[in-house]
């Protein structure tokens, strides 16, 4: 008898130990979580890979897959700026989008989520006038509490060249026609009548001390491939309705 009451006082002080661990942050259970984003695969389907590839300009969608009933809200952070999503598509699962830009070169954006517990109020407030989450806890609040392992991902945001250069053995052209087809078939096309170096669009350059000339062309996130190849196709067109077509395949990870 004396050692089942033991046992009993040992299960009883194990319980309220663990109920007290339970009132703390430090000894929640985190559930397993899953972070994936849309601009892996061309076809736009949501991958779990860790290191993805996103266009400049392009808006990509992260999707948040917890535990039913885990947590209030997911905390999205994107190089130091916070996010909160409150409301999920469907019980556990949270999406946001973000656009991503490129600097002179590719620029790697570090992408972590985290879901939360709300204990009062969030300790997030959305700040209209800046469009920003700031970090503002009440003085009398329980803080919010992470209830599932951070999940991280990096964003490399890019943008491809096009370049074309070629003999010019008639001489400058009197016209240049672009077209930029992407994997779905969808192809966009930039026509430039006379070929001036200052467009916008399609630049012209040359011919230079060896006689050629360079077409060069920055596409936008709606004209190249969510992953793989793009393809590029420049028809030249010369003094006397002469034609020349140059075709190459440009990579669109």
């Amino acid at each position: 008898m004396t050692i089942t009451n033991r046992k009993m006082a040992r299960v009883g002080v194990g319980a309220a130990a663990l109920l007290a661990c339970l009132a703390t942050t430090g000894c929640l259970f985190h559930e397993p979580c899953r972070l994936l984003a849309d601009t892996a695969r061309p076809g736009g389907e949501f991958s779990a890979q860790r290191n993805q590839w996103a266009y400049d300009g392009e808006t990509v969608t992260f999707q948040m897959e917890c535990a039913p009933g885990a947590g209030h809200f997911v905390l999205f952070t994107v190089q130091g700026k916070d996010y909160v999503v409150e409301t999920p598509q469907a019980a556990g699962l949270y999406r946001w989008t973000h656009v991503f830009r490129a600097g002179t070169g590719p620029q790697v954006y570090t992408v972590s989520v985290s879901p939360f517990l709300m204990r009062g109020k969030c300790d997030w407030v959305y700040n209209s006038s800046t469009g920003a989450w700031d970090y503002y806890p009440g003085a009398t609040n329980k803080p919010d509490i992470a209830v599932g392992d951070e999940q991280m991902m990096k964003i490399t945001c890019y943008r491809a060249a096009v370049r074309f250069r070629f003999k010019a053995a008639r001489g400058r052209p009197e016209g240049l026609t672009l077209s930029l087809t992407r994997d779905t078939g969808q192809t966009s096309q930039h026509r430039t009548p006379q070929a001036r170096t200052d467009d916008r669009l399609v630049a012209l350059s040359g011919p230079d001390k060896d006689g050629f000339c360079e077409v060069t062309y920055t596409p936008t996130c709606e004209e190249v491939s969510r992953a793989g190849k793009t393809h590029a196709k420049l028809q030249i067109e010369y003094t006397g309705g002469e034609t020349a077509v140059l075709e190459q395949d440009i990579d669109t990870p």
